[in-house]
């Protein structure tokens, strides 16, 4: 069984319907972020912001990263410093909730993963 195979497994299905919510939360808000950033303050650096954010929730969906789940809560958490050094007050905030869940169910997913490859069971389908 691959591991795109294991996650579809019913035992799975708390993990990949929290993954794929993460993921989904992480272009919603790449998308408002979008929006505010560039169209409505004219700050053409936040398309950057907006790819890093749409790469990250790809990588979190499609790989179930645990690499990018971390990276983009690094991400978050930084923003969100800066943002309230600047403005005086916390902003992004949400990110850092989607990146926490997606760390949490990403590690959650790859040890199951991790644990099913180890067992006697993996070894009787290949």
């Amino acid at each position: 069984m691959t591991r795109t195979e294991f996650l579809k497994t019913p035992d799975q299905s708390v993990n990949r319907k929290n993954i794929k919510s993460c993921a989904i939360c992480g272009y919603v808000v790449a998308g408002i972020s979008l929006i505010i950033n560039v169209f409505m303050l004219g700050n053409y650096l936040g398309v950057i912001d907006f790819l890093f954010l749409v790469v990250m929730a790809l990588l979190i969906q499609l790989l179930q990263s645990r690499v990018a789940a971390i990276l983009l809560s690094i991400y978050s958490i930084a923003n969100t410093i800066i943002t309230a050094v600047t403005l005086g007050r916390p902003g992004g905030w949400w990110i850092v909730v989607i990146g926490i869940y997606a760390v949490y169910y990403t590690f959650k997913f790859q040890k199951a993963w991790k644990e099913y490859r180890e067992s006697d069971g993996a070894n009787l389908d290949e």
